[in-house]
């Protein structure tokens, strides 16, 4: 089945496409300069020693590790919140709350304000296991969440591209207990293969163009293919939103207090923590990677293809 995809002016059948498939492309919404703006403070801080990140695939910090072709091998996890690296941090959150890309979310959820959970970025595919964004966050009530994957340049079919499992969010929904305890995630991935196996569902790949977004459910079985050709990067970000009506799930202090949030360059968009968190948060990455050095800590759990074949 050839990849669809959707101009931003077709709202209604990107809503329409979404109800039914679980995901929807909308293409060329980022703005070209936007990208490269981020890419150029991108560059300047990916050579720099200095520079410590949490890496979403390990869920670790560690320092960028390049390949050979000059590639970070590890994603990060909340890029958003490096505020000791600025220009970086910044416009990287000017992609994420991008108001062309706020518009087609507005589409989706009929909300107009929004709260965003969380945000990555990748260079080169780390390869992620199968899964449904509802196990790790969303939105409470369940289901509202919208999350969106970014493409800053054309992704080539072997540089592992992201995939979805179209009409899984109709399907059976993995939950967890509340908290922060990830401690049964390999039963977890084992639970969300049976679902596949049982669903039949199919493998759609997306190689997109430079600016393309693509939105998803969170229920939707999703994940990112090894990459196969390491001449090739994959160059994208991703963000989690809900409507700000509602509130975060799994929330420690969802019954007694509201989330904390801070404004982004866009007034519709807020993102969890204070105006100060991520600063304190770029801080203890540092203290984080000396005492994980020191005491050989693994990762409370992995999101690597790699660690489950």
């Amino acid at each position: 089945m050839p990849l669809k995809k959707f101009s931003q002016d077709q709202g209604d059948l990107i809503k329409e496409y979404y109800n039914s498939y679980g995901y929807v492309v909308v293409e060329n919404l980022l703005s070209p300069a936007k990208i490269q703006t981020f890419l150029n403070a991108y560059e300047k801080v990916k050579h720099s020693r200095a520079f410590v990140f949490f890496s979403q695939d390990t869920h670790l910090p560690t320092q960028p590790k390049l390949t050979p072709e000059g590639f970070i091998e590890n994603s990060m996890l909340y890029p958003a919140d490096l505020k000791f690296w600025r220009s970086f941090s910044q416009s990287l959150e000017e992609c994420l709350v991008d108001e062309s890309v706020i518009d087609a979310l507005s589409r989706l959820t009929g909300a107009s304000d929004h709260i965003m959970m969380q945000n990555m970025f990748f260079d080169r595919s780390t390869g992620t296991v199968e899964h449904q964004d509802h196990y790790y966050l969303d939105s409470n009530p369940p289901g509202k969440m919208v999350a969106a994957w970014y493409a800053l340049e054309d992704i080539h079919k072997d540089a592992g591209c992201f995939f979805v499992l179209p009409g899984s969010h109709k399907g059976k929904v993995i939950e967890r207990s509340s908290g922060a305890n990830f401690s049964d995630h390999d039963s977890f991935v084992k639970a969300i293969n049976t679902l596949i196996n049982e669903g039949g569902y199919e493998y759609r790949s997306f190689p997109l163009k430079r600016g393309d977004v693509l939105f998803w459910h969170p229920y939707t079985i999703h994940g990112a293919f090894n990459n196969t050709d390491p001449r090739y990067s994959r160059k994208s970000l991703t963000a989690h939103y809900y409507p700000s009506h509602l509130k975060p799930l799994y929330s420690k202090d969802e019954a007694s207090k509201p989330p904390k949030l801070r404004k982004s360059a866009n007034p519709h968009v807020q993102i969890l923590k204070s105006g100060f968190g991520p600063y304190v948060s770029n801080a203890m990455l540092y203290l984080k990677a000396i005492v994980n050095y020191v005491r050989r800590r693994g990762p409370d759990y992995d999101m690597r293809r790699n660690s489950y074949t």
